[in-house]
């Protein structure tokens, strides 16, 4: 699978059978505890669905040859991650191609510190050799259950989509009981990423939702 840019302005994802398009592609990264490491690809299709297209498990090391490898295959914007680990957001300086945000000057460097505040969302839809590393906000990582459950609704409700050649680990986490994934450093790559989508989701001005299939009744 390779990404290239449309004149539209979309990314267009070529597999074996056909060319996905998506409005935009981020990832996710679990860092390495009692288990590896995790890297998640899920991109924003036009339909307004996610697809989790390409997955990487492994130590730091391996997760920063795939944030490269992801950067450059899938033309990922922005890598979310838990910035409260120094030492991994540190190694993630090192690699070429990866800036962080500076919010005191207003632009993406290397040497910006990645658990500031940030003011926006980077895109980079002219800069195809530079990927963001973004922390995951604040809120997200303190209610992380809550967070999990939001995925959770997300998923059943048809509107995240798993790649399952390319992603089998993700689809065997998802079989496991929610209990069972509070430390899943998987579940942890899937949380940050769709978590951010789901935060800074477009929805047309002309959407309507539909009607609720229950009527409340009235309280005396």
């Amino acid at each position: 699978m390779r990404a290239d840019h449309l004149q539209d302005g979309t990314i267009g994802v070529s597999g074996t059978a056909r060319i996905e398009i998506f409005n935009r592609i981020w990832a996710g990264m679990g860092w390495p505890e009692r288990d590896a490491g995790y890297l998640c690809v899920v991109g924003e299709r036009t339909d307004g669905r996610y697809h989790c297209i390409w997955e990487k498990r492994g130590g730091l090391w391996e997760l920063g040859d795939a944030a490269l490898e992801a950067k450059d295959r899938f033309l990922i914007d922005c890598i979310w991650v838990d910035a409260r680990d120094d030492v991994a957001a540190a190694y993630l300086r090192t690699l070429h191609g990866l800036c962080f945000y500076d919010d005191r000057e207003g632009f993406f460097c290397k040497h910006s510190d990645p658990s500031r505040p940030r003011s926006d969302v980077p895109r980079f839809r002219d800069l195809q050799t530079t990927t963001a590393v973004m922390p995951v906000p604040e809120r997200v990582l303190t209610n992380y259950r809550s967070a999990l459950e939001r995925v959770r609704g997300v998923i059943m409700t048809g509107r995240l989509l798993v790649h399952q050649v390319n992603c089998p680990v993700l689809v065997y986490t998802l079989r496991q009981p929610i209990d069972d994934l509070i430390g899943s450093t998987v579940m942890k790559g899937l949380v940050w990423v769709a978590t951010a989508l789901e935060d800074t989701r477009n929805v047309s001005p002309d959407y309507a939702p539909p009607a609720p299939w229950y009527s409340n009744l009235p309280r005396e």
